[in-house]
């Protein structure tokens, strides 16, 4: 019963609306977000590939992954009670890249980098699954969800993370086949 409950909380539940979207539109919402929240604490870190070609994607739901991603990091750099927040957003393009067991000619990479904490060593093969969290007052939805809804737009989201640096990379093929 508990999985159907993850099941149905983790699947969207509206069907997604494509259509071709600037994927630097999407970072500036997230970050515009983020700011409210967080406004004076933190610095934002942009540096976009203006070259990178809109995509077809669902602009909300985009926003939603990388909310959540960007929204744990400031979370958890604000907890450790950090005086230098710093958050990124990195796009780049990458080329001929393998992923999902199919090669794609061209895919955007977005690294949303943050300079808190890091995350500990036996929660990071784990993150990505529902109800995992460091954050005492977390659910451990967000990254689950997050990873939903990249899987959605055939891309996958991976993550490094030391003390001082944590990247998430989000990988998404621009030649969509949605």
């Amino acid at each position: 019963r508990l999985q159907n409950l993850m099941n149905r909380m983790l699947t969207p539940h509206q069907m997604p609306v494509y259509k071709k979207t600037n994927i630097h539109e999407i970072l500036e919402r997230v970050r515009s977000l983020i700011l409210s929240e967080f406004s004076t604490d933190i610095t934002f870190i942009r540096d976009y590939d203006v070259s990178l070609p809109e995509f077809i994607m669902d602009r909300e739901k985009l926003i939603q992954a990388i909310l959540n991603i960007a929204r744990n990091g400031a979370q958890a750099m604000k907890l450790n009670n950090q005086d230098d927040m710093k958050l990124s957003f990195i796009t780049r393009a990458e080329r001929q890249i393998v992923f999902r067991k199919k090669k794609h000619a061209t895919a955007i990479r977005i690294d949303i980098v943050d300079n808190g904490p890091g995350i500990k060593n036996e929660l990071i093969d784990k993150i990505f699954f529902p109800l995992v969290t460091g954050n005492e007052n977390g659910s451990g939805l967000g990254l689950s969800l997050a990873q939903n809804l990249i899987s959605l737009h055939q891309g996958m989201i991976d993550c490094h993370s030391v003390p001082g640096k944590t990247v998430f990379s989000i990988i998404l093929p621009i030649e969509n086949n949605l």
